[in-house]
């Protein structure tokens, strides 16, 4: 009698401890998690987001039925719905950028600035960049010299991709002329660019494509520039601009994606890709500076890393030299060691400070 009342009392105790449905306890026995956790739908093998969690329903102890339902017991296998709500969580770190910003306070000061050092045109993108080397006799030459060229310029030097589309021209350069060269040959002509290989490959594939669907043409919508194989959306926007006068976005590449960063222009958070700070920047920039903003911010960039004697000078002459030495110090230049090293002299009572 005495065993069977404390059975009896072990049995009472049991039926208010809540019981977790069988797909959880079986996706979460493999983290050895006890049943108490497993009903609290905290097994971090299935990671599970706090508003997956939340949807998931209230189960009834004793029927394994969702609370409020129709009584039925659940099946040992979920359903595909089921399956679908235990999804794992996407990862914190990849973060979707809002597009809605406001405007940095003071950009439009910074922006003038970077327009007065830029007025003299003296970057390297601004003699040997796509929008200088695409000459040719007709336009459509002229769209294809441009297609070409902005597809050697990734992770290419302006200097080089230059070089390049000089021998290119000198062999013939058209869409026939590049399907009829051999593969080995045009990736002689082509050796110093970055990925020399693999642009040989979307070289060949787009020349066909033009061939066949667009009468050696280049297409003048995004969607069909953004199906050539090798060409992105940095690409595609500035060949908008400059072959056909479109512009549908603010071109980002590694120098602009490093300088709104610097200067603070994607939010509170540092944008990770070139892609989340073109979003980044164009909900909050005015549109008619769109067309703008690529060659001035990559020659600003190219003569941080390579000419900052150049443009340290051009700081020290321009309207206002205190805030044009601050900004290319927020924009990563040791100002103290380059000065010297230039032999030149910050304004009078510039504090000389890079730490």
């Amino acid at each position: 009698k005495g065993r069977f009342s404390r059975s009896s009392s072990a049995l009472a105790l049991l039926s208010t401890v809540p019981v977790a449905p069988a797909v959880v306890s079986r996706t979460c026995t493999r983290s050895r998690l006890s049943p108490v956790q497993a009903g609290s739908r905290t097994c971090t093998r299935s990671r599970l987001s706090l508003e997956q969690a939340d949807e998931t329903p209230a189960y009834d102890t004793l029927s394994l039925s969702p609370v409020g339902g129709g009584g039925k017991a659940e099946q040992r296998r979920p359903s595909k719905q089921r399956r679908q709500t235990l999804q794992p969580a996407a990862s914190p770190k990849r973060r979707k950028v809002g597009l809605n910003l406001v405007e940095p306070l003071g950009w439009r000061a910074t922006y003038a600035l970077i327009e007065e050092l830029r007025a003299d045109r003296s970057a390297v993108v601004d003699s040997m960049g796509t929008e200088a080397i695409a000459g040719a006799s007709s336009k459509q030459e002229r769209d294809f010299h441009a297609l070409v060229s902005l597809m050697l310029s990734s992770q290419t030097k302006d200097t080089v991709n230059a070089a390049t589309m000089k021998k290119l021209r000198a062999h013939g350069l058209s869409p026939r002329s590049l399907v009829d060269t051999p593969d080995s040959v045009l990736d002689g002509l082509i050796y110093a660019c970055g990925f020399h290989n693999n642009k040989v490959r979307f070289l060949k594939e787009t020349s066909r494509l033009l061939i066949e669907q667009y009468d050696s043409r280049v297409p003048d919508t995004m969607e069909a520039l953004l199906a050539l194989p090798g060409v992105g959306p940095k690409m595609a926007l500035i060949l908008l601009r400059v072959a056909f006068g479109k512009v549908e976005g603010i071109s980002v590449d590694t120098h602009v994606h490093r300088i709104c960063n610097q200067l603070g222009w994607v939010g509170d958070e540092p944008t990770k890709t070139p892609e989340q700070t073109r979003r980044a920047i164009e909900s909050w920039m005015p549109r008619e500076i769109w067309a703008d903003v690529n060659l001035l911010l990559v020659g600003f960039g190219q003569e941080l890393q390579t000419e900052k004697a150049k443009l340290l000078r051009k700081c020290l002459t321009c309207s206002d030299s205190a805030s044009a030495l601050r900004l290319v110090r927020t924009c990563g230049l040791k100002l103290e060691s380059e000065l010297k090293k230039a032999n030149l002299e910050p304004p009078a009572g510039f504090q000389l400070d890079d730490s």
